[in-house]
């Protein structure tokens, strides 16, 4: 009975881990959508215009959802702290839509992707999860290929925009370890979705723009790639350590080299073959080395 105990316990450990990291890669992927939605058509509206009507559009379609909880589910519960966590989006999502107006895709996906070094370090000092080194040098390791895939050469206020919105990122997600377990993942987004909208709808009425169809692009678009962002951050850093899982946060440069290529004609140079395989390795390096953390062995078994 214990060594079966152990097997099973064993095996959800890994499960939980490995689905995890799924999902922050499926989630990545959704994030570099809403890049290139706002890249296309970030003239279309003010910021705040934009960030508005996106999470307007956002609690319409999680409302229905919202509704079919119990009712004990829907309760607002550490409402200061979801209310603080929401409105990390009012600052995150400005400084995003500034980096990605003043710099190159590519370039703003360079700081971007300070999120998960940031990840590492609050984890640690939050919620004391150890700093392993395999860990920092990985999470070093693929920062480096980062800017090795990527070359910034750009500077200025997107620079500062960028590094603020990594930090925005990584405090949102990881915030939501606070609200407890019991908490159903469609409440925490919606709430975090509507707590968020009245200081948007205020910053918005300086400079509002009359609606155009580019305007619904970029409203539609984005808030579907957030939405499926959101939720796999979610449902990943609920699952396992965030220091086991960030590494897979860098995926998304994969994924912004590709359509960067693909959509703005961005050419995938050796510069950047060499950058992402700096980033690909230590990904399953570091699957490798977790698992391997795992016991081998079932108490009281002879080996």
């Amino acid at each position: 009975m214990d060594r079966r105990l152990f097997i099973w316990r064993k095996r959800t450990v890994v499960s939980a881990l490995l689905l995890a990291v799924i999902f922050l890669l499926v989630g990545n992927l959704f994030a570099t959508g809403a890049d290139v939605f706002v890249k296309n058509w970030a003239d279309a509206s003010g910021i705040y215009q934009y960030l508005f009507l996106r999470q307007c559009l956002l609690a319409a379609c999680l409302y229905p959802l919202f509704r079919r909880l119990p009712q004990d589910a829907r309760v607002l519960r550490r409402g200061r702290l979801q209310a603080f966590r929401a409105n990390l989006t009012v600052i995150g999502g400005a400084c995003v839509f500034v980096a990605l107006t003043e710099l190159t895709l590519a370039t703003a996906n360079v700081l971007f992707y300070a999120s998960p070094v940031l990840t590492l370090l609050l984890a640690a000092w939050w919620f004391k999860e150890p700093l392993h080194k395999f860990r920092l040098f990985n999470i070093a390791c693929c920062f480096a290929g980062v800017v090795v895939a990527l070359q910034p050469d750009s500077g200025g206020l997107g620079i500062l925009a960028g590094l603020a919105a990594a930090l925005c990122i990584a405090c949102h997600n990881l915030l939501v370890r606070y609200i407890p377990s019991s908490t159903p993942t469609i409440a925490v987004m919606f709430w975090g979705t509507v707590l968020s909208i009245p200081l948007m709808a205020i910053l918005s009425v300086f400079n509002w723009q009359p609606f155009s169809l580019p305007m619904l692009y970029l409203v539609v678009g984005s808030a579907v790639c957030v939405c499926g962002y959101q939720l796999c951050c979610i449902v990943a850093y609920r699952r396992a350590e965030a220091g086991a899982i960030a590494l897979a946060e860098y995926s998304g440069l994969v994924f912004a080299a590709l359509l960067g290529w693909w959509l703005f004609s961005e050419n995938i140079d050796i510069w950047t073959a060499t950058g992402m395989a700096m980033i690909i390795f230590p990904i399953f390096w570091q699957t490798v080395i977790e698992h391997k953390r795992l016991p081998k062995t079932v108490p009281g078994e002879v080996n």
